[in-house]
């Protein structure tokens, strides 16, 4: 059994609205992202708390991409690249779930 197959995965979502997606602020484009993630590890979350003093953004975007679902992974980095913040926000989802 892989590792994949021996983990539990729940689904996150985080829904916002972006006021640069539309042509002005008031057309601000509802945005809803789900993705699934493991349980983390003590290990993931000492060094989740070891690293965030120093680059919290890096600490938390190291988590999610350490968690995510293999299946999940590439949309959650291409979603990063366009909204930088919900590293942030996922990873303070899944600190609040353990």
């Amino acid at each position: 059994m892989s590792q994949t197959d021996s983990r539990k995965f729940a689904a996150f979502s985080y829904s916002f609205s972006d006021p640069w997606a539309g042509e002005t602020a008031e057309d601000a484009q509802d945005v809803t992202l789900s993705f699934r993630f493991a349980k983390p590890t003590k290990l993931q979350i000492q060094r989740l708390q070891d690293k965030a003093a120093k680059n919290a953004g890096q600490a938390s975007r190291n988590l999610v991409l350490d968690c995510v679902h293999p299946d999940d992974k590439q949309a959650l980095t291409d979603a990063m690249e366009e909204y930088p913040g919900i590293a942030t926000s996922f990873a303070t989802a899944i600190i609040k779930g353990v």
